[in-house]
């Protein structure tokens, strides 16, 4: 828009015959409130150019500021004046503008109808440390010169290919709930429902809302070329850092911005290698992102986006070299985990992975694969699917031994339902506690998997359990309360993150284990590949000039990878005392287990597929009739209840209903 366009008769008619005018205070012009007093008038002021920003796609104009206008914290010292040609106006100069007041899409400014120059001075940057002591407080610093002293950390990068612009915090901002629990002050707690600690959660929002601030490049243009910032590998990853930051503060497209004045010293965080997790058996977890073959639906739209994203993904499987991986979002069929497969064989070598997978319900929707590498690992009998409500997709379960061992272990993989709130109803609708849709079905999810897998450990008696992929929950959230409260242990750091949404960090990928296993795990990490990346950097068409062949933004979620020593794994199933007299009887239909021990016992039956089908605890003995159940073989499992509470393997065993 040009700039004489927003003059008005009154205004010229001042310029033309040298009407004088009273000046008058920037800070008065800004005013207390969130628009100016004068709005509509014409008013003189002086004020020293602090920044200057013309040309094309540029925000057209320079920034005044009057040092010490006065002592009022909530007026701002600074304005922009609008003049997309503004002469020989630099930085430094002590300038007396005579103008119009507007409030242009919510920024104070002033459309000159003459500029003089009258001066130099300087102006001492406003010195600000984040998180602001309320919000939103920018109003009280627009248009001024800032300086940030201490380090800044680029927390989020989404908008840097499209708008040249990144938000800075003093650090990575978690998600809340990732660090706290909405229904326990202390976090160890395992609480799954309530909302008596929402309020530190809501607390931690309101902080996060205080603590950031947007850095723009002076361009009003989008997809700025080149980019502004950019580091020698092609990125600008979050972590990326930036000390003594100084710019002045602007308005524009609903949100306040510091425009840089001066170079932006940013130091690059580097890309990580693969993590070194050690161990003899080495086990990942990744969502892939809608692998699909099927074009033009939830994943690639076209042929050249399928083939960059199977470039990717191979990259990224190749580097984490593991002997297992847990594979989701998949297309759910049989084409999509086999044109996979084939391509990494391609790459690695003929047979080098197998597959065990199985379909959701239905047609439609992602599920789930487990590759295994055929030279170290063999699956141990039929692989299991927990299929149906209320689930979205199997979950599957595989036994494996290590074949340079001869030690066991179960593998399986989660996959939970998202936070996405399309359809959701009832409970399964945002409670405003931090945990987003559908928490009341991954709750149920979750406790559905403990159970289910406590039978998978029962029948086959193998107790070495790695669970690995993505709960869709963050670190403090209830369904993860729910695997801890069932014994199983978190594996890797409360501060890892495997996920950015928003500008907020946190971990949906994890990964657990038995205490059976814990004392054989060697190391557990997250690569962050695709969390720190800009999402323009991806497979997509759009992205065709800034592609690049490698690992990196291969996915929105990090891999998970756990390194195993397979030297410490039981090569058997433990103390299996198939019906013994000792333990269990079956006569007609009176099912009955003896305890030989003086403490609590724990009976739990399953059915052949793992099912949890009866539990019951006593003293001495427990009798159940088995009349009515269906034909086919069970299994049981007897557990001693020692002094704290801990339940200690004793038997197990099997029978058949006729």
């Amino acid at each position: 828009m040009c700039s004489s366009l927003r003059f008005t008769s009154l205004a010229l008619l001042h310029a033309i015959l040298g009407v004088a005018q009273a000046q008058t205070p920037i800070c008065a012009v800004q005013g207390a409130g969130t628009s100016s007093p004068y709005d509509g008038q014409t008013v003189t002021i002086q004020g020293i150019v602090t920044a200057v920003y013309t040309g094309s796609g540029s925000l057209g104009g320079y920034f005044l500021e009057q040092p010490d206008c006065d002592a009022d914290a909530n007026t701002s010292n600074g304005i922009f004046v609008y003049d997309p040609s503004p002469g020989g106006i630099s930085i430094g100069q002590r300038v007396q503008v005579v103008g119009i007041v507007e409030e242009f899409n919510g920024v104070t400014e002033i459309t000159p109808t003459s500029a003089t120059v009258t001066g130099s001075g300087t102006v001492a940057p406003t010195e600000i440390t984040l998180p602001l002591a309320s919000y939103p407080a920018w109003e009280h610093y627009e248009g001024m010169y800032l300086r940030f002293p201490a380090t800044l950390t680029v927390a989020d990068n989404q908008g840097w290919v499209e708008y040249g612009q990144l938000t800075l915090a003093p650090e990575l901002s978690l998600t809340p709930t990732q660090t706290i629990d909405p229904n326990d002050v202390v976090p160890s707690g395992t609480t799954s429902t309530g909302v008596s600690n929402v309020a530190a959660v809501n607390a931690a929002y309101a902080l996060i809302d205080r603590n950031y601030v947007v850095l723009d490049d002076g361009r009003t243009n989008t997809y700025p070329t080149p980019l502004p910032w950019i580091g020698s590998d092609g990125t600008l990853r979050t972590g990326s850092t930036i000390t003594d930051l100084r710019g002045v503060l602007h308005y524009s497209f609903g949100e306040y911005r510091m425009q840089p004045v001066g170079p932006v010293p940013i130091v690059h965080a580097q890309r990580p290698s693969v993590p070194a997790v050690e161990g003899t058996v080495r086990a990942a977890s990744l969502n892939v992102l809608n692998y699909w073959t099927t074009l033009g639906e939830w994943g690639a739209q076209t042929n050249g986006e399928l083939t960059r994203q199977r470039t990717k993904l191979l990259a990224a499987l190749q580097a984490l070299d593991a002997d297992v991986y847990a594979l989701h979002e998949l297309e759910n069929n049989d084409v999509a985990w086999a044109d996979l497969l084939a391509a990494l064989n391609a790459a690695v070598g003929a047979g080098t992975y197998a597959c065990r997978e199985e379909n959701a319900f239905g047609s439609g929707g992602t599920k789930s694969v487990i590759f295994y590498r055929t030279a170290a690992l063999s699956p141990l009998g039929a692989l299991d699917a927990l299929n149906g409500s209320p689930f979205q997709r199997p979950h599957l379960s595989q036994a494996f031994v290590v074949n340079a061992t001869g030690g066991r272990f179960l593998f399986s993989t989660a996959h939970m339902r998202s936070k996405l709130c399309d359809n959701a109803t009832g409970n399964n609708q945002d409670q405003g506690d931090g945990q987003g849709c559908f928490n009341s079905n991954r709750r149920e999810q979750a406790t559905a998997l403990v159970s289910h897998w406590a039978g998978l450990r029962a029948s086959t008696g193998i107790e070495a359990h790695l669970i690995m992929g993505d709960f869709n929950s963050y670190g403090e959230e209830d369904p993860l309360d729910i695997l801890r409260a069932s014994g199983l242990q978190h594996l890797g750091s409360v501060e890892d993150h495997s996920y950015a949404y928003e500008g907020l960090f946190g971990a949906l990928d994890h990964a657990w284990a038995t205490s059976a296993l814990t004392g054989s795990i060697t190391g557990t990490a997250v690569w962050n590949i695709n969390s720190d990346e800009p999402e323009a950097l991806d497979y997509a068409d759009d992205n065709l000039s800034r592609y690049q062949p490698n690992a990196f933004r291969c996915s929105d979620h990090d891999p998970v990878l756990v390194g195993i020593d397979a030297t410490e794994l039981a090569t058997g199933i433990g103390d299996q005392r198939m019906m013994s007299d000792e333990w269990f009887t079956l006569v007609n239909s009176r099912a009955q287990w003896t305890f030989p021990f003086s403490t609590v016992g724990q009976v739990e039956v399953y059915n052949a597929r793992g099912g949890l089908v009866w539990r019951s605890m006593d003293r001495g003995s427990i009798v159940h009739d088995v009349t009515g159940w269906s034909s086919g073989l069970y299994l049981w499992r007897v557990d001693e209840r020692v002094p704290d509470g801990i339940a200690a393997p004793a038997a197990r065993g099997r029978f058949v209903v006729p």
